[in-house]
């Protein structure tokens, strides 16, 4: 079963149960995905999807923030509801751990000597081949630390 049935299946669900906000979520994305496919004039993949999912997640984030910083507590409930909801349907992200283990053993692989000057040709490893399954900013942060 490909994503997309995934979530149709999971809105149909939705809507018979009456579950408001996953209903809601779901919602949102098929539409989104329905927007992207008719801009690329194609039908997407799985990878363009999470690619979509993702951006959701992160966008999310940034609400949940700004709701924190007004004490908005019960729209940042609904906002972290979305986001488990999301993130469901998202691969599961590697731990800090397993981050720097990974780019411990790229930089090795790759002879990677100086990550100064060779950074490019780790990050286009990580994201051709981990794009789903690290998180950007942490694994710019391990460089950091390991540069410095």
């Amino acid at each position: 079963m490909t994503l997309l049935e995934q979530l149709t299946n999971d809105y149909k669900e939705a809507m018979k149960n009456k579950r408001e906000t996953k209903k809601t979520v779901l919602n949102l994305i098929l539409a989104k995905i329905t927007n992207k496919k008719i801009e690329l004039q194609k039908d997407l993949e799985d990878a363009d999807i999470l690619g979509i999912l993702k951006k959701e997640v992160k966008e999310i984030l940034e609400t949940m923030w700004f709701l924190e910083k007004a004490d908005k507590l019960e729209d940042l409930e609904i906002e972290k509801q979305k986001k488990l909801l999301l993130e469901f349907y998202l691969p599961a992200m590697m731990t800090k751990e397993q981050t720097t283990e990974l780019i411990k053993k790229l930089v090795s692989d790759n002879n990677i000597t100086d990550l100064r000057t060779q950074r490019w040709l780790l990050m286009k490893e990580l994201m051709a081949n981990y794009k789903w399954q690290v998180d950007g900013w942490l694994v710019n942060e391990i460089i950091n630390k390991m540069i410095a």
